[in-house]
């Protein structure tokens, strides 16, 4: 399964990118995310809490600054990989380019006995809608991180 996003952000690429890829920040815009931390080179351990459920994952964490791009995959059971790039999209202006691929497909994983609650085809959109939303906040000086609606919920 395959999810992607874009939002345009009224800050350089520079500016964009030096948030983002900062570890420290992921807690800032990721959805569910209330920790997170480097675990040597190319890993991040993050903590959170999603659909009401605690969390605790590890996986790749790559930055490349000469492109301006993130990628990561996760160690679970619900395999996932991703990268987020941040593209110049006008004087002073950044576009954030989210693409998410599960392996398999959330909903599948779970019919089949995967532990965990796996999140529906519209929670995951909304997730990387509000990280999206999220960074553009905290770049633009107007507030915080927004969690999805069903964050919370189991």
């Amino acid at each position: 399964m395959e999810y992607s996003g874009f939002r345009h952000v009224q800050a350089s690429p520079e500016q964009v990118y030096a948030f983002v890829s900062d570890v420290r920040n992921l807690p800032r815009y990721l959805p569910t995310t209330k920790h997170a931390e480097p675990q040597g080179p190319d890993r991040v351990v993050v903590d959170g809490v999603a659909q009401g459920h605690d969390y605790h994952a590890d996986g790749q964490f790559h930055q490349d600054a000469e492109q301006r791009r993130l990628s990561w995959s996760s160690d679970g059971e619900i395999r996932y990989s991703g990268h987020l790039e941040v593209v110049p999209a006008g004087t002073g202006e950044s576009e954030v380019r989210v693409h998410l691929t599960f392996d398999p497909d959330p909903q599948h994983a779970a019919t089949q006995g995967t532990p965990g609650h796996a999140p529906q085809d519209h929670q995951i959109q909304e997730g990387i809608d509000k990280a999206l939303e999220s960074i553009a906040n905290q770049l633009e000086g107007r507030g915080g991180k927004v969690e999805p609606s069903s964050a919370g919920t189991t």
